[in-house]
């Protein structure tokens, strides 16, 4: 399991911010794609809440 950092503005919070996610968890799969917008879109695991979650326009790394 290769976890990742995923930075972007989450309209929610109404701030940029930072979540661990993997691609995959169990049965579940990342994906992604470019909206009707344009934007980036990364459906990904987050590992500290325990379920999905989208990131739009964001940033991704690695941890070492």
């Amino acid at each position: 399991m290769i976890i990742k950092y995923f930075t972007w503005y989450m309209k929610s919070r109404k701030k940029v911010d930072t979540v661990r996610g993997v691609d995959e968890h169990n049965n579940f799969k990342s994906k992604q794609w470019i909206d009707k917008n344009g934007n980036l879109c990364y459906n990904f695991y987050d590992v500290d809440a325990e379920h999905p979650r989208t990131a739009v326009n964001y940033t991704v790394r690695e941890v070492a």
